[in-house]
């Protein structure tokens, strides 16, 4: 996703114990954090902690802990699903962000539609229960209603996981999301985004409650 310098002073928009901004978000979603945090630099001069290394659970269990961290960068149905002690007082919106098919070099696929032909013969998605893009992918797949895809269809338990089946040829296709299929995509034959068949993912940065009229957060 890419974000306008204004977009993002609107967005960390947030009084203290904190001197700074300080942002955490899941592994899955670090380039578009540190994106964003190049950003919020651009437009105010001044740097974003950046707090990463886990799942979305296992940082929220730091911010839970105390590491000072006051915007949880995220997607919204993940952090209503996740039961975490951390609570937010302010929901900004980013925007959404898509469900993304992807195929292996040098195979025939363009798109999903070959998920029922012979040119896909495995592919895989990440673990519904764990992946908000695992369960965009099962949604999407439960609509087409083709029994016949679950004698190809491999879970794994998270989105990188995905794209290094994918790369690697372990599988044909595979479903992620958009950073990941841009991080990777001098790895892969080519991708489609996937707009409909599924409910929208939101993305939201997250301001942890008492934090809400920090002027810098």
């Amino acid at each position: 996703m890419k974000f306008k310098p204004l977009m993002i002073a609107a967005a960390f928009l947030c009084t203290s114990a904190y001197a700074e901004v300080s942002i955490t978000t899941g592994a899955g979603y670090m380039p578009m954090s540190k994106e964003l945090a190049k950003a919020y630099q651009q437009a105010t001069g001044q740097k974003a902690v950046e707090n990463y290394g886990g799942n979305i659970g296992q940082m929220l269990a730091q911010v839970a802990a105390g590491n000072g961290v006051n915007i949880v960068i995220s997607d919204l149905g993940t952090l209503k699903r996740i039961k975490s002690p951390v609570q937010f007082s302010k929901l900004q919106k980013l925007g959404n962000t898509p469900l993304v098919f992807i195929w292996k070099k040098g195979s025939a696929i363009t798109g999903p539609q070959d998920l029922t032909t012979d040119k896909v013969k495995t592919f895989t998605y990440p673990d519904p229960k764990a992946a908000i893009y695992g369960r965009a992918a099962k949604e999407y797949l439960d609509g087409l209603n083709v029994p016949s895809l679950k004698d190809k269809t491999m879970q794994i338990a998270s989105v990188p996981q995905v794209m290094a089946y994918v790369s690697k040829g372990e599988v044909d296709a595979g479903f992620l999301n958009r950073t990941a299929a841009r991080q990777g995509k001098d790895k892969i034959g080519g991708s489609v985004e996937i707009t409909q068949g599924y409910a929208p993912i939101e993305m939201v940065a997250a301001v942890v409650k008492g934090q809400e009229n920090d002027k810098d957060v």
